[in-house]
């Protein structure tokens, strides 16, 4: 096995069991394989990742201190994640996904088009609706999405209820998709985004933009979201098809809702 031995690449002694202890268990979490989210004790970690005491109660100190899990004497260590989304479900082509996002309205108005939405969507008019909506769980937001549908075709979302997610929002409003498309990224907090997604400023954020069809392949909708990415994640699994297509989804045996609420 090849292996750099230079000292740019050193890591202190014991990290590297920490690390990779803390990307298994945080796996783990995030694919709910503890039982009602309780993590194991100490010793049974120990034993079952061949890890010393100090390393097991540093991950977990660790896992802790940045929101992944509680812990309270007597009682245990219990996951505090958020959300898992299957992100070939959450483009909303085929099914309305049955995951909610517990959706809080805090903002529908119809405003002159944003330069930024007339370049993703370049047959836009002078106008658009624009609906703003924060993804809350909790008590706190764990989302804000914006997002600028194209006028007159969506005109009947102004009025339409909202539902669980923003596809039977869709569904509410007679709409439906052909297609769409997601850029997904990652960003730092701003002052405006921390203390809308209640986090220090500077925090890693999720950012997601994404592009609607409609039925016929027009635009829809062009939308931007910042996520926690301590509360929210996404899911995806590929393969090929018996017809040969690379990349097609598998829909046979892919995981239900994973989400911790």
């Amino acid at each position: 096995m090849q292996r750099d031995s230079s000292s740019r690449f050193a890591e202190r002694p014991g990290n590297a069991d920490r690390r990779r202890l803390a990307l298994m268990l945080r796996a783990a979490i995030v694919r709910g394989d503890f039982p009602d989210g309780k993590l194991p004790r100490e010793f049974e970690l120990m034993r079952d990742y061949g890890a010393s005491r100090s390393v097991v109660r540093d991950v977990l100190q660790q896992l802790a201190a940045t929101g992944v899990v509680t812990r309270e004497q007597g009682v245990g260590t219990h996951a505090d994640i958020g959300s898992v989304f299957g992100l070939y479900e959450f483009h909303g082509v085929d099914v309305i996904p049955e995951q909610s996002t517990y959706p809080r309205m805090v903002d529908r108005a119809v405003i002159p088009t944003p330069p930024v939405a007339r370049a993703r969507m370049p047959r836009v008019g002078p106008e658009v609706l624009r609906v703003e909506y924060l993804a809350a769980p909790a008590d706190f937001a764990s989302a804000v999405s914006t997002n600028y549908f194209v006028l007159p075709k969506a005109a009947s979302l102004e009025t339409a209820p909202f539902g669980h997610n923003i596809y039977q929002f869709l569904h509410n409003g007679g709409l439906s998709l052909s297609s769409s498309e997601f850029l997904l990224g990652a960003m730092a907090a701003d002052e405006t985004l921390a203390h809308r997604l209640s986090v220090p400023a500077m925090t890693p954020l999720l950012s997601l933009e994404q592009v609607m069809y409609d039925e016929a392949g027009e635009h829809l909708c062009f939308s931007t979201v910042a996520l926690r990415s301590d509360r929210v994640a996404f899911f995806s699994r590929v393969g090929r098809s018996r017809g040969g297509d690379a990349l097609r989804p598998l829909r046979d045996d892919s995981p239900g809702d994973l989400g911790f609420s």
